[in-house]
């Protein structure tokens, strides 16, 4: 009979451990996560340590929209390991960038960017005068002092 009881209470302790780990990767997955700043090329708004809590539900429901703060994946366009990076969106699909003169303008219309450093903002090549391809947003972070223009990465497929 004690065997019995043992028995059933692991089992229950068990399937709570179970059901509490189902939860987590859900949560973690689809609702939200943590994650860590590194670097600068979010300041003024993000500063380097920072933890953000980053909701993935407006992914699903409400989409992207310009000026949201995104985590993006591109290990490729990063290099030295680097995995994330944390960008504010300019622009979505189908809209016209254009960064000319220090300023950015999006479908002719100049940015009025109160979160940036205020400094100009800098792009060359495709990047500086683009029609956003479908299912891409440009991206470019809010620190636009010329050290962060080199690593910023304004396109992401």
């Amino acid at each position: 009979m004690k065997n019995e009881a043992l028995k059933k209470e692991i089992i229950e302790w068990l399937v709570h451990i179970a059901l509490a780990i189902i939860v987590t990767l859900a949560a973690v997955n689809y609702i939200c996560q943590f994650t860590i700043v590194k670097g600068n090329s979010m300041l003024p708004t993000l500063q380097d340590n920072n933890i953000l809590v980053i909701e993935k539900l407006s992914l699903h429901f409400g989409g992207i929209k310009p000026g949201d703060i995104v985590v993006l994946r591109i290990p490729d366009l990063l290099g030295k390991g680097k995995v994330y990076a944390v960008k504010r969106v300019i622009a979505t699909e189908g809209q016209k960038v254009e960064i000319k003169d220090g300023k950015v303008f999006v479908d002719g219309e100049e940015l009025q960017e109160t979160y940036t450093t205020g400094s100009d903002t800098f792009a060359t090549g495709e990047f500086s005068n683009i029609v956003v391809p479908e299912n891409c947003i440009y991206v470019l972070g809010d620190n636009r002092s010329p050290e962060q223009a080199k690593t910023a990465v304004p396109l992401v497929r």
